[in-house]
């Protein structure tokens, strides 16, 4: 009996033991909630389902026919549209999420094509592989098709600066790939030096290809016919045809090392992080990187659709920047001269004006380290731009000719967008401890980038003539450098950039109660009727209504200028209830918590967890009304996973999700404070266990969170009464637990009158 007894026992703890097993196998990580096909579809986001890892030089993807090449001008920004069903190549080196105007060819650079059948030579002009879309596949740091024509499955992988490639093809067919530069226009140089190695470049995009197999022949397209050999030139359109025969495993590996400084970094960059011929520890490991990443912020909550959603857009954040340093810190500068950074990475590929608001506030509590060699980077960008004024000495155009700064000659190593606001990127890091630089240093760098943009002639009047957007922008970035100038002391600087900081004031007409364009001589131009018109004739991608909420370093000012704060809520809810707020643009992204500055923080928590979590009723694309207006969710789990015309701009948008639904927003970079509101999980925990910040980690509860209970009732700071609808950025790094109370009718009182102390 008790034979029997211990055996029945045994069975139950190898039961409860196998159980808990399979549990632990079931519980996903948050890689395993990456979903990188969600905004890659038509004009909803802009993304693309590439294999790399976190700010990876190398991004990896298919590039689709037609939308690539010849579709929509809004489709494809990156080179993917989820709506095709073919590819024209696999190319290394993409930028998806930015917005583009006219059609023209948007595939990456680098491209190789797998093909086993002759083909005729109008395949090499415009090669085009129809792939099975049932059998596409992706994940974070991988992705696979299957292509049909020739029954070849092509898989994906890649680390920091290596692609790989793994080509199964079907018995009997002889293994081809076709390496050219991918886009059109464009040109490679390339030459088979070993059996079994290419080496090339692309501009000033160098590379070393591997294969598993050595070449049993070659021959190249010259632009207009294949003929025998195994170097290409730099003629546009040409490529090289690498011949492997019938492999006795029908599987072609290869691995493409990629470096900006030249051919013998390329290769080092490969056979330091690619030594190997393993693919699947290769994407174990890029899985890996993600999963230690996104892990930094844990959620806890029922809804798996918006786990998804939350951790998608954390991983749409690590695109871009990209790291353009090699392995051994070696990059190229503006000023044309190959650098070295030392103890950090040097970045590349920005978009300040769109990112500046979400993405870098979300990279100073998440991942500090990142941020801090992004400052170093831009200290480099300082130091060796050359080319800094964009304008001529006597005009200042329209938002639409962005600011960029560039080396002698319009030099640019690598797709950086626009600068606006980078020295508010570069303030706030310096007030978050994120600055390991001097700022004596950049400082008049960063002074001259302020002057650049609203430059020294405009002083006499104290607006820019016909751009009251502008004037209220550029009062921001004179904020910073005041900021910057009282730590150093420079008395005189302070007090002309804190006046320059006030002219936003000079383009507020109060007869109307909106900002308002001026001629250079102070008399007010035309304004709209209906001021809900998206009309750009004086202010960039909005109506007169977006732009009424254009003041982020000064908001008790801006509420005083509209009577104070109750006049103040009437109009932003006026705004928000009659659907004039775009949640697919910038230029309005903090008015939903601008509702906390003026004691009023239950709207905050009505409207952000509204557009969060809700469909809701959007008239306006980028630059007009809808045809119709559109009422969906702005955030879903699709391929359409934005808004029509909602590019994601460098993970701003996408940032702008993370924060608001773990109920953290900053209004103004610069100023290291936080607007609360509600999460929309039970728990939010932000790993602090850097090498940055003393705490170990913040966690955000909220008690009773339901459909219903979205109203906070009370609140507390590692327990004690908290009763304030912000937090600065020093109490949250310390590490600490806020805790929230949720109900279902607002509390009006909790939040009220615990206004933000000035800097």
């Amino acid at each position: 009996m008790k034979s029997m007894k211990k055996y029945i026992k045994g069975i139950q703890v190898m039961a409860i033991l196998l159980f808990g097993s399979c549990s632990v196998q079931q519980e996903k990580r948050p890689v395993d909630y990456v979903d990188p096909f969600i905004c890659t579809q038509d004009d909803h986001g802009q993304w693309l389902p590439a294999a790399l890892v976190p700010f990876g030089l190398v991004e990896l993807c298919p590039d689709t026919y037609p939308s690539s090449l010849t579709g929509d001008g809004d489709f494809a920004h990156g080179g993917y549209n989820y709506s095709d069903s073919q590819v024209r190549g696999f190319s290394h080196l993409h930028k998806g999420s930015s917005g583009g105007g006219r059609i023209h060819d948007r595939a990456g650079l680098i491209s190789l094509v797998p093909y086993s059948h002759s083909r005729v030579d109008t395949f090499f002009t415009n090669p085009v592989l129809d792939i099975d879309k049932s059998t596409e596949t992706a994940a974070a740091g991988y992705y696979k098709a299957h292509l049909t024509q020739d029954d070849i499955l092509a898989e994906l992988t890649a680390t920091e600066h290596v692609g790989v490639h793994r080509y199964t093809f079907k018995e009997g067919t002889t293994a081809k790939i076709f390496l050219n530069s991918g886009k059109r226009g464009s040109s490679v140089s390339s030459s088979l030096v070993a059996p079994s190695r290419v080496e090339g470049a692309v501009g000033n995009k160098y590379f070393v290809i591997e294969f598993n197999s050595p070449a049993t022949a070659t021959s190249v397209w010259n632009g207009s016919a294949i003929e025998a050999g195994n170097t290409t030139g730099n003629q546009a359109g040409g490529g090289l045809v690498c011949e492997f025969g019938d492999l006795k495993n029908n599987v072609l590996l290869v691995k493409v090392g990629i470096s900006l400084t030249g051919i013998d970094a390329a290769k080092n960059n490969l056979e330091t992080e690619c030594p190997e011929w393993d693919f699947d520890a290769t994407r174990e490991k890029a899985a890996d990187t993600w999963n230690d990443i996104l892990s930094k912020i844990q959620i806890k909550g029922k809804n798996e659709a918006d786990k998804t959603i939350f951790y998608t857009a954390l991983y749409h954040t690590c695109y871009l920047p990209v790291v353009l340093s090699d392995v051994d810190g070696h990059y190229p500068g503006l000023d044309q001269k190959i650098h070295k950074a030392e103890g950090y990475k040097h970045y590349g590929n920005y978009a300040f004006w769109d990112s500046f608001r979400t993405k870098y506030p979300l990279y100073s509590l998440w991942i500090p380290n990142v941020y801090s060699d992004i400052v170093k980077s831009l200290r480099d960008i300082y130091h060796q731009a050359g080319n800094w004024d964009p304008f001529p000495d006597n005009d200042h155009p329209p938002h639409g000719f962005c600011f960029t700064v560039r080396g002698e000659g319009g030099y640019n190593p690598h797709n950086t967008c626009r600068h606006e606001h980078m020295l508010m990127v570069m303030t706030d890091a310096y007030f978050k401890g994120l600055f390991d630089i001097s700022l004596e240093s950049v400082y008049p760098n960063i002074k001259h980038e302020a002057m650049i943009q609203m430059p020294e002639r405009y002083d006499s009047i104290g607006f820019i003539p016909a751009r009251p957007d502008q004037t209220g922008e550029y009062s921001w970035d004179s904020w910073c450098v005041a900021q910057l100038a009282k730590e150093l002391d420079k008395k005189d600087d302070y007090n002309y950039f804190m006046q320059r900081a006030e002219y936003w004031r000079n383009t507020w007409d109060p007869s109307i109660r909106f900002f308002r364009a001026r001629a250079a001589d102070g008399t007010w131009l035309d304004f709209p009727e209906d001021p809900t018109v998206n009309r750009e004739k004086y202010t960039y991608e909005g109506s007169k209504w977006h732009w009424r909420w254009n003041i982020l370093h000064d908001m008790p000012a801006l509420i005083e200028t509209f009577g104070g704060k109750e006049p103040f809520v009437k109009d932003l809810e006026y705004f928000f209830d009659n659907d004039l707020y775009t949640a697919g643009n910038q230029i309005d992204l903090h008015a939903p918590f601008l509702f906390n500055c003026a004691d009023s923080p239950w709207l905050t928590q009505k409207w952000v967890r509204k557009i969060l979590t809700e469909p809701i009723v959007q008239k306006y694309g980028t630059h007009n009304f809808f045809p119709e207006p559109i009422f969906d969710r702005v955030y879903k789990t699709t391929p359409d996973g934005y808004l029509e015309e909602m590019d994601c701009d460098y993970g701003c948008m996408a940032s702008w999700y993370n924060l608001a639904a773990m109920g953290l927003y900053q209004v103004c970079p610069g100023d290291p404070v936080y607007q609360l509101t509600a999460p929309i999980f039970d728990e939010v925990s932000i790993d602090l266990n850097n090498s940055v910040y003393s705490g170990e980690k913040f966690t955000i509860k909220t008690r009773n969170l339901s459909d219903e209970n979205i109203y906070i009732q009370s609140a507390s700071l590692n327990g004690q009464p908290f009763q304030r609808s912000w937090i600065k950025h020093d109490e949250i790094v310390k590490g600490g637990e806020l805790i929230y109370k949720m109900g279902s009718v607002p509390n009006k009182e909790w939040g009220k009158g615990q206004s933000v102390p000035a800097k």
